[in-house]
């Protein structure tokens, strides 16, 4: 088969098998979508290259057996990273940072921020391109003792930290800190 061109939607692709020889394209499928492949087997041959697909839902089951897959441009899953820092004491009213985070690979990411005990507090996310000169990007609330707050960056630069401090000089607080991101 030398080429399959101008495609609009393929529902399904049920059991195809291609035996020693060679699927060279399938070429313009411009904005279309297959919807399925389940259980395509390709044994000796070659899968030189699929372009300009629009949409492919789900491959279930595909093999291939001594053949070549000659190009996969990206595969992708979402990853996710946490971390938390605990029992933070604040006893100032100067904002102090915590550690930076490097954000370059997520997409997605914010900071829970759970004030123990103590007097209240006020948070800001910071952000910064090389991680020595910081901005202020995101002020939180005030977070009095026993409540929590989410604070989330309204800007992308590949550091990210958070700075607490108290909202005024009475009791020390002490903080729970978690930073959940998602990878794109």
């Amino acid at each position: 088969m030398a080429a399959v061109n101008n495609i609009g939607t393929i529902t399904s692709i049920l059991g195809a098998t291609i035996t020693g020889g060679t699927l060279s394209a399938v070429g313009n499928l411009l904005n279309g979508t297959i919807t399925s492949v389940l259980g395509a087997t390709i044994t000796g041959g070659t899968l030189a290259a699929v372009n300009n697909i629009g949409t492919i839902t789900s491959i279930l089951g595909a093999t291939i057996t001594a053949g070549t897959l000659s190009s996969v441009t990206s595969i992708s899953q979402k990853s996710f990273v946490e971390s938390s820092i605990l029992n933070v004491q604040s006893s100032s009213t100067t904002f102090a940072p915590l550690p930076a985070v490097t954000t370059s690979v997520l997409g997605v990411y914010s900071y829970f921020v759970y004030n123990r005990q103590g007097g209240s507090i006020v948070t800001r996310v910071e952000i910064s391109a090389d991680g020595t000169n910081y901005f202020v990007d995101t002020n939180g609330a005030t977070i009095a003792a026993g409540a929590a707050d989410v604070v989330v960056p309204a800007r992308f630069l590949k550091y990210t930290r958070l700075s607490y401090r108290l909202a005024l000089l009475a009791a020390p607080a002490t903080i729970d800190v978690f930073f959940n991101g998602q990878g794109t």
